[in-house]
């Protein structure tokens, strides 16, 4: 694998990764809310709080289909070993 593709995917695993944990911290602090809230210490999750859910969730997933597609993006070419071959 060519060391650009390497760190592009890198950088995407990374994106994807920064993601899931988002989405995570999200879901717990929603999950902890309503347990205030049916416990009566504390207010339900807003319509705020579930639209930040899911966009959070729709970064998720843009995130996890950028990094497949460039997964399974063909190889790059690498010209050096050709311009040993040829020089």
């Amino acid at each position: 694998m060519h060391r650009s593709k390497r760190g592009e995917l890198a950088k995407l695993r990374g994106e994807m990764v920064r993601c899931r944990l988002l989405v995570a911290a999200a879901r717990e602090e929603m999950i902890e809310a309503l347990g205030d809230f049916m416990c009566g210490s504390g207010a339900a999750p807003g319509v705020q709080d579930i639209r930040a859910l899911d966009r959070l969730c729709e970064a998720l997933e843009e995130a996890e289909a950028a990094y497949a597609r460039r997964l399974a993006a063909p190889p790059e070419p690498h010209f050096a070993g050709l311009r040993q071959r040829v020089g």
